[in-house]
């Protein structure tokens, strides 16, 4: 009773800042503050429901999870409703107390999770002066991460960080991860370890977060813009049926505790990397593997995995932190003897697939899977459960090509299958192995390059290993794991091949082929982790010397994928995109202050389209947007034409684009100097446009047609 007495007094006290802070103080400051409670009080509550016997960080991140996830679902109902309303989302945080207590109340008896178990239980020992040296230099080295990124800011155009960052930056993180490795070999202190590794994670992830201050990418820049569009008016004309999951989050947290839309978006991904990841790795490890210090030795594998994903928010980055979540989430019901309330994967499916599409269907197929095993069908059902199954194997298989089909046909853009491409000779020969294993003198690079482009394969071979050693002991039920690598891997193979996404630009086909490989890679880990303990465990009695090295070449595998984990343009790989430059966002300004507040479009690369929706926002005449954007559009394509030969015609025929064109005269043309053959380009364009001027010393040169 005292303590129920206790929680009511603090929900009352919460609730009664965070009230006052949004009707009077509207602070960000205060609203960080209480987003920090909410997460930790209710994440933990609502972690009570499902794993009631759980302590520690394990039912904190199930919570955590559970409540975003539920958040997001809600949030993306009101808006296919209506909208989403400041009001609501204040609704939702004033209810979220009450409901919880709730529902701790009404389900008695045992957790979601039937035999979960502490899995951060330890006996009580003597920190020693050594664990706490290295975990001070560890915070120390950190900060000077940071703080270096933070005082060298790329603000020009580059193809990479790489171009600009600091070789040190390499050597400190270097130096980070051996004396991480060291504490995770010591398999204790495991709340200790387990703060250092969310801290050094998002180090790992957040370079180019605290590197380019304008921002990074081209997607980010177009949802942060449709992001602060529905804060400010809950809907958005047409409606788009993805991504909402996302901006549901962000409005999330901007309208209830007052944090910038732009600060949200930037930070979403990588923190609830850092903070979430490394607890449910931690827990599905104990699960895999049965010994706590040994799971806590396969962390140092999670700075081995695909990470690229979460470097910048984007909704196919959360929906694949979303999925990844799900795959370690069902690692105790596949790999042991839980047997959970399926509605708890159900929740995160559903969340994923609000997310993102691409993501998302295969983690509700991947639900179905878990929910329709045979195993848990009674003996007179046996049979169906078992074509049903196999009913679930073959949609996910051809799931994603079917949807592209779908939403191509849908949206009347054009989308080419090739069958004959289906050859399986045609789809070896797409594959360059001499890449796998290319060298370019750089012990360096060569070094990083055998890691990285191997990476995968290495991956896929441990996990191999650990099912072939054991599969005679692991569940049946790890099959809805296999399938699902399976049928993604078949997904992934027809759109590598079959599908030609004809409304991209060349250089772009590949990119939603390419989203599968993550996804592939993060329902592996589950047997990655027992490979890997296998391989780990299998050292503990060997010499200390043997011990050593080991770390110390993981070391340098996790410092080969953090090169590798950003773009690239070296010896080995040309980056084909540069960043938002301050030179960009000067064009637009530039562009917009020469039309005197008259109606024009412009034409220019993706980065000064993605400045123009950062500096103006969403401009539309009828349904062409004023920025060539996507590349599929066909205003893109006029671009392009300029490029060939910049001529007054091409202008006029872009400019006839526009419905009722006859109201808009201008047409701006913007050229960046580092675009191919851009002298030649910018020669021409001075003797065919009406006006023109530089920018920067030319960096960048805006031309201006008038009609």
């Amino acid at each position: 009773m005292k303590i129920l007495f206790n929680s009511t007094i603090f929900s009352l006290l919460f609730l009664a800042v965070f009230l006052l802070n949004i009707f009077i103080l509207q602070s960000s400051s205060i609203g960080m503050i209480l987003l920090v409670i909410y997460l930790s009080v209710y994440g933990w509550n609502t972690g009570g429901i499902i794993a009631r016997q759980e302590t520690g960080p394990a039912r904190w991140w199930i919570g955590c999870l559970t409540l975003l996830s539920c958040i997001s679902l809600i949030l993306t109902i009101a808006y296919y409703i209506a909208f989403i309303p400041k009001e609501l989302v204040i609704i939702i945080i004033l209810l979220t107390p009450p409901f919880v207590d709730i529902l701790n109340k009404r389900i008695e008896g045992p957790s979601i999770f039937e035999k979960f178990h502490d899995v951060w239980k330890e006996h009580s020992h003597h920190i020693g002066r050594g664990v706490l040296i290295s975990i001070s230099i560890i915070l120390l080295l950190g900060v000077l991460f940071i703080n270096k990124l933070i005082n060298s800011p790329i603000t020009d155009a580059v193809r990479s960080p790489w171009d600009r960052v600091d070789p040190s930056e390499i050597v400190i993180m270097g130096m980070i991860l051996i004396l991480l490795f060291g504490l995770l070999a010591r398999g204790r202190e495991r709340i200790l370890s387990l703060i250092a590794t969310s801290f050094v994670l998002f180090l790992f992830v957040s370079l180019v977060l605290f590197t380019f201050p304008i921002g990074y990418g081209f997607d980010s820049f177009i949802h942060q813009a449709t992001e602060r569009y529905l804060a400010e008016f809950g809907t958005i004309t047409p409606k788009p049926f993805y991504y909402i999951g996302q901006y549901a989050l962000t409005l999330f947290f901007h309208h209830g505790f007052q944090l910038p839309v732009s600060l949200v978006d930037s930070y979403l991904v990588p923190i609830l990397t850092a903070v979430l990841v490394p607890s449910a790795w931690y827990t599905a490890a104990v699960h895999i593997t049965g010994k706590k210090r040994l799971a806590m030795l396969t962390l140092t594998g999670l700075f081995l995995i695909p990470l690229s994903s979460f470097i910048v928010t984007t909704p196919q980055a959360l929906a694949n932190l979303w999925t990844l979540m799900l795959v370690l989430a069902s690692a105790p019901y596949v790999f042991s003897a839980e047997r959970p309330r399926l509605f708890f994967f159900g929740i995160i499916a559903l969340a994923t697939l609000a997310i993102h599409p691409v993501a998302g269907l295969p983690a509700m197929l991947y639900f179905a899977l878990l929910s329709t095993d045979p195993e848990r069908a009674p003996v007179k059902w046996q049979k169906f459960s078992k074509f049903v199954f196999g009913s679930i194997v073959t949609i996910a298989s051809v799931i994603l090509p079917i949807s592209f089909l779908i939403n191509a046909w849908i949206s009347k853009q054009q989308l080419t299958i090739k069958w004959s491409a289906l050859n399986p000779i045609h789809i070896l020969s797409g594959f360059n192995f001499s890449l796998f294993f290319e060298n370019k003198f750089s012990p360096f690079l060569d070094f990083v390059y055998l890691y990285g482009r191997n990476a995968f394969f290495i991956l896929l071979f441990v996990s191999f290993c650990a099912w072939m050693m054991y599969r005679k002991e692991i569940p049946k039920r790890t099959r809805a794991i296999l399938w699902m690598i399976v049928a993604l891997t078949i997904n992934y193979l027809i759109m590598k091949t079959a599908i030609d996404f004809t409304f991209l630009i060349n250089y772009e086909r590949l990119n939603y082929a390419q989203r599968l490989v993550p996804l592939i890679g993060f329902f592996i880990i589950p047997f990655f982790i027992l490979g890997l303990g296998h391989f780990l465990l299998n050292l503990q009695n060997r010499p200390l010397s043997l011990n050593v090295s080991t770390i110390v070449l993981l070391c340098a595998f996790a410092l080969s994928a953090f090169y590798m984990t950003y773009p690239r343009h070296d010896a080995y790989e040309t980056n084909r995109g540069f960043n938002v430059s301050a030179d960009d966002q000067a064009a637009v300004r530039l562009v917009e202050d020469w039309a005197e507040s008259k109606p024009y479009i412009s034409l220019a690369n993706q980065s000064v389209s993605a400045a123009a929706i950062e500096q103006i926002g969403f401009r539309y005449y009828g349904s062409l947007f004023f920025y060539p954007i996507p590349t599929g559009e066909p205003l893109y394509q006029f671009f392009l034409k300029m490029n060939d030969a910049p001529t007054r015609e091409t202008a006029q025929e872009a400019l006839n684009l526009v419905p009722m064109h006859g109201d808009i005269y201008t047409i701006f043309y913007i050229v960046n100097s580092y675009w191919w053959d851009s002298q030649r380009i910018i020669e021409t364009a001075k003797t065919t446009a009406d006006d023109w001027r530089a920018i920067n010393n030319g960096a960048v040169y805006v031309f201006k047609y008038e009609f």
